[in-house]
């Protein structure tokens, strides 16, 4: 496989199951078989509601998802950089077409202050040129969805890798770079990339800062995939950055997408990559260290991001266990990908739960 050739620090690959998640992604283009994936299972989550939305046949590996204010749904992919549309009545369509700057969706954000769709735009597969992998620089790619085209869009600095987005409310976005092992933050289109939050916490070995959520108090929450860690950033303005180690119940088996619940909960998606078994969590960071992790879904086939409208839950499962565990007949190459539609149960019926 390619993959041998790849010279970024974090593709180091230690043993069977040391995988990096842009190790997971730059394999996609293999090919596929027909399969039928695992129905997620609801646990300890009584009245929810799980759905599928199944994306076209030509929309492989979803990974980026962000939502509109009026519902619409966009889903971005680690190997094209086309994006497709969700309406709240179901329709499906392409809304986006890939350009020489718009070249892959790993992860999606769309600011309702500004009215733009930001994306990230890294180069997982690259191509051949006298036997050798060529890429394209990584890119940050600022959208107007209204019209289908780029309105900016650079390389991201020092030959980082922009993993993944959170909103700042003010019109910028804070970027996890995990090449880096740094999060920046960009206050709009054409600003200069700012380091915001740098510690030896964020360097694992071959995958720094991937998720990252921003926290009802306004600070952030990122993830080390690999490590399995996820760190607190308390941001300090001038005065630089605090980072330290949250504490679980348990290892957290690939932590990735993170978000918000309506709830003020914390929502993590785990890969779970070696044991096959990817799920949907929550934890009340207001409760004391370790935190307890509740599972509200289960037998996800490797999840990958995550965006909230209200008390719906939208998951892009990118289904990408196939390219890491060989020699492994019962793990399937599939040519069939959805997002998963978690209706939560609301705010009032979870606290009378919790008096019981």
């Amino acid at each position: 496989m390619f993959i041998s050739t790849f010279k970024i620090k974090f593709l180091t690959i230690a043993n069977k199951f040391s995988f990096s998640k842009l190790t997971l992604c730059t394999c996609f283009l293999l090919g596929s078989f027909f399969f039928f994936p695992l129905s997620p299972s609801l646990l300890n989550a009584k009245e929810a509601k799980v759905e599928s939305i199944y994306l076209p046949k030509d929309f492989h590996f979803p990974n980026g998802i962000t939502h509109a204010p009026d519902g619409t749904i966009y889903v971005g992919s680690v190997t094209k950089g086309d994006i497709i549309s969700i309406s709240p009545d179901g329709d499906i369509k392409t809304v986006f077409k890939e350009t020489k700057d718009a070249f892959a969706g790993t992860s999606l954000r769309f600011d309702p202050i500004t009215n733009i769709l930001w994306a990230a735009s890294p180069d997982f597969v690259g191509k051949e040129v006298n036997g050798r992998i060529v890429r394209r620089k990584n890119r940050i790619v600022a959208i107007d969805i209204s019209k289908g085209n780029v309105i900016w869009s650079a390389s991201m600095p020092n030959k980082g890798f922009g993993n993944d987005f959170a909103l700042d409310g003010k019109g910028g976005i804070y970027i996890t770079d995990s090449t880096q092992d740094v999060v920046l933050h960009l206050a709009a289109p054409g600003a200069g990339f700012k380091i915001i939050a740098s510690s030896e916490l964020m360097k694992p070995g071959d995958l720094g800062p991937a998720g990252i959520a921003q926290l009802p108090n306004g600070n952030l929450v990122i993830g080390l995939w690999r490590d399995g860690a996820l760190l607190y950033v308390k941001l300090n303005g001038s005065k630089g950055a605090e980072v330290t180690r949250l504490r679980f119940e348990r290892d957290i088996e690939n932590p990735d997408g993170l978000a918000v619940s309506t709830d003020g909960r914390l929502l993590i998606l785990e890969g779970g990559v070696k044991s096959g078994n990817g799920k949907l969590l929550a934890a009340d960071l207001n409760q004391k260290q370790p935190f307890k992790l509740e599972v509200l879904l289960d037998k996800l086939d490797t999840p990958l991001n995550l965006t909230v409208n209200n008390d719906d839950v939208y998951i892009t499962e990118g289904r990408v266990r196939h390219f890491i565990i060989k020699d492994a007949p019962s793990i399937k190459v599939p040519n069939l990908f959805r997002v998963i539609k978690f209706s939560m149960i609301k705010k009032s019926t979870r606290l009378e739960e919790n008096k019981n």
